[in-house]
């Protein structure tokens, strides 16, 4: 069958297909289905089908359609086939069942959605982190984290909600073209976005506030968590349940952050100084910058993808 034929349309005789290839595409395009077709020419549809940009699937239980399913992008063979043919398939259904592939379809977009959120957060990371080396590493020889800082807020923030994400069920837009560039889109504004606001909060605290390296680089890991937090709700722009579950998320990341102040112990392993009011003003002015920044970013990224149209 012809996915997309008019209703009414009639079926189209294998037998006397038309040799030009631009002819059989038309004709394809304009029937219901195709009958009494040799293998050779199930091929050859399936090619003609594939070069004109269609995405192809071909389901298959004998010998016969080998070489149809060899072309097609998606390649099904029946549980109850030939062996070759099953061999030669990009899916088996064990069941026989064709109803089982729409359901199959959902489960690898969601696959696919999550795998890209879990991708941008990583990738935001490494940006952020990327610019710190530059802005404030190289010119002042200190890093804003120790290491075991930075653990804590990668844990915190992509640890932790990365594994939620990437099994959590999930709905919405998915582009199967331009993954790198999607993920980038998203991922280099917001990385320098966080990494300007915990500069913006590391000079405050080490020129006018006056502080030392240890408040200084207590203030970027408080400043790093609440921008990773803000990128782990970015994920998530569509409003519903979902939505309100990462936000129950982040709350819970961020009673984490706070715990490691209340607990004593676990504030001197991370080697955080307690929490005054000359690092809480530098937090606040770092963490407005990074959270508007995020925003006005988001922001522009809203409106491009309004303009490129629906998604698949």
């Amino acid at each position: 069958g012809v996915a997309g034929a008019e209703n009414g349309a009639a079926a189209l005789d294998g037998t006397a297909l038309p040799a030009d290839d631009a002819e059989l595409l038309a004709a394809v395009r304009g029937a219901a289905a195709v009958g009494r077709i040799s293998p050779e020419d199930k091929a050859r549809v399936v090619r003609v089908l594939a070069e004109d940009g269609a995405y192809v699937a071909m389901l298959g239980d004998g010998v016969n359609d080998v070489p149809a399913l060899k072309e097609a992008r998606l390649a099904i063979a029946q549980g109850s086939g030939t062996q070759m043919a099953r061999s030669v398939a990009d899916l088996v259904l064990v069941s026989g069942d064709f109803a089982e592939v729409p359901r199959m379809v959902d489960e690898g977009r969601q696959i696919l959605r999550n795998i890209q959120r879990v991708a941008r957060l990583f990738v935001t990371k490494a940006v952020y982190a990327g610019f710190l080396i530059l802005a404030v590493a190289i010119t002042t020889g200190d890093y804003p984290l120790l290491p075991r800082q930075f653990t804590l807020c990668s844990t915190l923030t992509i640890g932790i909600p990365s594994f939620l994400l990437a099994l959590a069920p999930s709905s919405g837009a998915w582009r199967p073209d331009g993954f790198l560039r999607a993920v980038a889109r998203f991922s280099v504004p917001v990385g320098l976005a966080i990494g300007i606001g915990v500069a913006v909060s590391w000079f405050l605290a080490r020129g006018p506030l006056g502080l030392s390296v240890a408040d200084a680089r207590t203030v970027a890991t408080i400043t790093i968590t609440t921008g990773g937090l803000a990128s782990v709700m970015a994920l998530e722009d569509e409003p519903g349940r979902r939505r309100l579950a990462v936000a129950g998320l982040c709350a819970v990341m961020a009673l984490g952050l706070v715990l490691v102040w209340v607990l004593g112990f676990a504030r001197r392993f991370f080697d955080l100084e307690p929490f005054t009011g000359d690092v809480a003003v530098a937090w606040a002015g770092g963490s407005a910058v990074a959270l508007v920044l995020v925003a006005v970013a988001l922001r522009v990224l809203a409106r491009e993808e309004r303009r490129a149209g629906p998604a698949a």
